[in-house]
């Protein structure tokens, strides 16, 4: 059974972002990117684009503090008690077979109701903000994202903007009846590293003797078994150090692999066993790195996971690190001590457009998963391993230039 990744820690906060200026005035006409994104026989509500889109979707999308603007159209308004604009958000996680509903967005606005000296307008336009953050249990947390991932479907996060209007019952003018119109809106704010990381097309090499604080080492052990008398492997994996990672960009990384040549023999071909290090890697065992999504769901104290794998690493076989690199000084390849080296690249699917993110009902947690797996694991001398790394994923790459989203 595959163990659970550990505990996932966020990187430093990205820089804030102020919501986006006031729009011009409105017109009820429909201008360039707006749209009628839903109607019925007795209303129909038209939204402007924000300017934020997905290719092949015709839901309505909004970022950070997002403005909606648009206008609701009546194909009458007589005999109308009250019109009102609902922006509703739901999180829904499953576990046991139960699903628990949270409420993260309910903001009501009434644009017209009885007590006003005006009749009701066929014509209402309405602006209204996406709430910055939602109350999750003490806590005050950021709204999350939308989401929804098929492959695994242990919870969702989903936004629908409705309109009410609402009229005396006949017979029973102290009841109301209502008709409403219900539309599913995107909610996808976009983050970014606080730092660059370096290009991926930068020799490792070069960088790590010229800056060597542009990276981060993640230790980790390949133990042996007991009778085989073999030496642990030691496993180094270099990463970007900022930790915090754009969906769309590269993400270099360097691994090397230090033990006796008995040892790292099981990494080689055998037909290349002569233990003079380093060769072309191909044995035993299969080296992986990969990007790990975790979706975590979590009701009535119960917890369920759902692992996703975002991409993998394209390894390419490399020389060793130089002698005088500063991780031999933390951690001494010591005497009779090899090493095999990779250069590589991680980068997610297309199909990932959700960052990283955290709540108490659903969490959405990225890893750096080291996969070290012997072809047969009961002839190996060497024991699986397996070391997941906490890192986060965002929307966009770093920029030196002032943002508001």
């Amino acid at each position: 059974m595959e163990s659970i990744p550990p505990s996932y820690t966020f990187s430093p906060p990205s820089p804030s972002y102020s919501p986006s200026p006031p729009s011009p005035s409105y017109s009820t006409e429909l201008l360039p990117g707006e749209q009628t994104v839903e109607e019925t026989r007795r209303l129909a509500l038209q939204t402007h684009n924000t300017g934020i889109s997905r290719p092949g979707s015709t839901i309505p999308v909004y970022g950070r503090n997002g403005h909606i603007r648009g206008q609701i159209s009546l194909r009458s308004s007589e005999g109308l008690v009250e019109v009102t604009l609902k922006l509703e958000g739901h999180l829904r996680v499953t576990t046991s077979g139960t699903t628990v509903t949270t409420s993260v967005a309910s903001e009501s606005y009434s644009l017209w109701n009885s007590s006003c000296t005006e009749p009701c307008p066929k014509t209402l336009p309405f602006e209204i903000f996406f709430p910055s953050t939602f109350k999750d249990g003490s806590q005050a947390r950021p709204l999350p994202p939308s989401f929804e991932d098929k492959l695994a479907p242990v919870g969702t996060c989903s936004y629908t903007l409705s309109v009410v209007v609402s009229k005396p019952r006949r017979f029973l003018s102290s009841f109301r009846c209502s008709d409403s119109l219900v539309v599913p809106v995107c909610y996808h704010p976009r983050s970014r590293p606080h730092t660059p990381i370096l290009p991926s097309d930068v020799p490792f090499m070069t960088t790590v003797k010229s800056s060597p604080e542009e990276w981060h080492q993640v230790l980790s052990t390949m133990n042996a078994t007991k009778s085989s008398k073999l030496t642990p492997v030691q496993c180094l994996l270099f990463i970007p150090s900022v930790q915090t990672y754009p969906l769309s960009e590269t993400i270099p990384f360097h691994l090397q692999l230090r033990a006796p040549s008995s040892s790292l023999a099981l990494f080689v071909e055998k037909s290349a066993l002569d233990y003079n290090l380093p060769v072309l890697p191909s044995g035993e065992i299969s080296v992986r790195v990969y990007l790990l999504r975790q979706v975590v769901a979590k009701a009535y104290e119960e917890q369920k996971f759902s692992n996703r794998i975002l991409g993998e690493g394209k390894l390419t076989y490399s020389g060793p690190l130089p002698e005088n690199h500063h991780s031999y000084r933390n951690v001494p390849l010591g005497e009779g001590m090899d090493c095999l080296d990779w250069d590589g690249e991680l980068r997610c699917t297309e199909d990932v457009t959700v960052a990283s993110f955290a709540t108490n009902p659903l969490s959405v947690r990225d890893f750096i998963v080291l996969s070290l797996e012997p072809l047969e694991p009961m002839k190996c001398p060497l024991i699986a391993s397996k070391h997941c790394h906490p890192i986060r994923l965002v929307t966009d790459p770093w920029s030196d230039h002032t943002v508001s989203w």
